[in-house]
């Protein structure tokens, strides 16, 4: 299997849907599911993630092989020839693609906006008072990693 190597830039910002649940914000309908195949169990053929689809819904092996390299394509998945089929696996994890997705969105954000994309980002949070916890609990965890660097 080949080493995780990091995604290029721009996972999120091209075709970001924000009312879409999870990755399919940046990713189809399809994509997602086919993301999701792999991430429950890497190292499939394009016939083994046609066969986990086709559980769900009818799917043509050719939509499936398209899907696939697109996603090899924009640096989602590795692939290895074994034989003569190509193996497929995600490059980063389920919480890696999300942490990259939220970096690249809230990172455009913040270049853009600064400040006031800062403060909209502490309203939303709200005045939960565990989640206005967690937040200063990362908060004092960059400033001890700043301090020691």
């Amino acid at each position: 299997m080949s080493a995780r190597i990091p995604l290029p830039p721009r996972i999120a910002l091209r075709g970001f849907r924000p009312g879409s649940p999870g990755v399919g914000s940046v990713l189809g309908e399809l994509e997602t599911a086919v993301m999701e195949t792999l991430w429950a169990e890497p190292g499939q053929t394009v016939s083994d993630v046609e066969q986990r689809l086709r559980r769900r819904r009818p799917i043509a092996h050719t939509t499936v092989l398209t899907t696939l390299d697109r996603l090899h394509r924009k640096g989602h998945l590795a692939r290895e020839k074994s034989g003569k089929a190509f193996v497929y696996s995600p490059r980063l994890t389920r919480s890696e693609f999300e942490r990259a997705m939220a970096e690249e969105v809230l990172g455009a954000l913040l270049g853009q906006f600064g400040a006031p994309a800062l403060s909209a980002f502490v309203d939303l949070i709200g005045n939960d008072p565990a989640v206005l916890d967690s937040l200063e609990a990362v908060i004092r965890a960059k400033r001890k990693e700043a301090r020691s660097t």
